[in-house]
């Protein structure tokens, strides 16, 4: 029998370095599930995948902010992992996604084939801060070596074999669409589709998208970022989309969700607003003008929706039934996965820091997509989320160009 707390108090003897899922011995599909040995999985083979970016159909900075210079946003690859799952016995889970292997490694979801990439995360994971450290507690203690303490966190058991749905930001509902949602398709490649399943949904929509995509509330079992989580047998399916490119399977998923869910016309223009978050004071990324631009857009025939304040399945309907997508980024934007694939989209952004992500997203979509910087304010030592505004006019001539495009 499993003693729990003797392996959390094993963790905390050991010292730890970053590794990856993919170097673990390889197993089959039955030593997987079975065990009790600790492995991964490989689906389609164990090379990763290189997949091509398309450019947007226009980069418009009316105001000259150079937020982007056009090499950013052009053609440019895409590396993704294999789609693969690790199998871990007395599995012992930290924060956010991290398990704690008795051989002195650490693994997570996530695949880091460079070496700047991984130091990178092990320089995250150094921070003091529980968000950069995703709650695991580890501490670095020098050349890549961390230790592992539970503090006073409790232990929880988890018996039996669970999938584990987890990566970073659990809170967020984009990382959700992005990270957590496609690892179904790796249960059902693998024909674990009536498995128990342990994640962090942050809302109701993401427990019903789960639903959706065939796993029932009962199976879910939800984390608990403030334990350690001892599980007799995990399996933990990869971060197939690390960098927002989806790969073919996901997109089938996609389209699955979109075809049982979403009605036969492709009419409607939507934008989709951030209008009640802003006023809720969620964030301090501001679009200033925005009340404006809903108006001067409703006279082209255009509806504003909040996706946060729409049951999951009139989300997914709205989005298949788009003409045109206008709106600023955000994780609203991430509900795009649902359109279909020749649908108009135009991003509106504000802010350099994650336009790898978004248009990775939307040239995997296969989306006809463009781009309009809007103009922040310049504050020093705010660099993320300033107030901005967008040139509404020049906006409006854009989105009739593009609709008549």
């Amino acid at each position: 029998m499993t003693d729990p707390a003797g392996l959390v108090r094993a963790a905390e003897a050991r010292t730890y370095t970053l590794a990856n899922a993919t170097d673990l011995p390889r197993i089959d599909r039955a030593a997987l599930v079975a065990g009790p040995q600790t492995g991964v999985c490989f689906i389609d083979g164990d090379a990763p995948e290189l997949f091509w970016r398309n450019g947007p159909e226009f980069l418009d900075d009316p105001d000259g902010v150079g937020l982007f210079a056009p090499q950013q946003v052009g053609r440019a690859p895409y590396e993704s992992p294999p789609d693969f799952a690790a199998g871990i016995g007395n599995a012992v889970l930290a924060g956010y996604r991290s398990f704690l292997n008795a051989d002195g490694r650490f693994f997570s979801d996530e695949v880091y084939y460079e070496p700047e990439v991984a130091q990178r995360q092990r320089d995250r994971l150094a921070r003091p801060d529980p968000f950069s450290n995703e709650c695991t507690g580890l501490t670095p203690m020098g050349d890549g070596q961390f230790t592992f303490a539970q503090g006073d966190r409790p232990t929880r058991k988890i018996d039996g074999t669970v999938a584990v749905l987890l990566s970073d930001e659990p809170l967020s509902y984009g990382s959700f669409l992005f990270r957590f949602l496609p690892k179904v398709q790796t249960l059902r490649r693998l024909g674990l589709e009536g498995i128990r399943v342990l994640t962090h949904p942050p809302s109701d929509s993401c427990r019903t998208l789960l639903r959706l995509a065939g796993i029932p509330g009962e199976n879910v079992i939800e984390h608990d970022l403030n334990a350690v989580t001892v599980i007799d047998r995990a399996i933990v399916p990869g971060l197939r989309n690390p960098n927002t490119f989806f790969a073919p399977e996901s997109c089938e998923l996609f389209a699955e969700l979109r075809k049982a869910h979403g009605p036969a016309e492709r009419t409607r223009r939507l934008y989709i607003s951030r209008y009640g978050i802003n006023a809720d004071g969620w964030s301090t990324r501001v679009m200033r003008n925005e009340a404006e631009l809903i108006a001067r857009l409703a006279t082209l025939g255009f509806e504003a929706i909040e996706p946060e304040n729409m049951p999951v399945e009139d989300q997914i309907a709205a989005f298949a039934s788009a003409a045109i997508v206008v709106g600023p980024s955000g994780s609203g934007m991430f509900n795009s996965i649902f359109c279909h694939p020749g649908t108009k989209l135009i991003d509106i952004q504000s802010e350099p820091q994650w336009i790898y992500s978004y248009t990775g997203m939307y040239s995997s979509l296969g989306l006809r997509w463009g781009i309009f910087v809007g103009k922040a304010d310049v504050i020093p030592d705010q660099p993320h989320h300033r107030p901005w505004d967008v040139n509404i006019d020049a906006l409006i001539v854009r989105v009739e160009a593009f609709l008549k495009a």
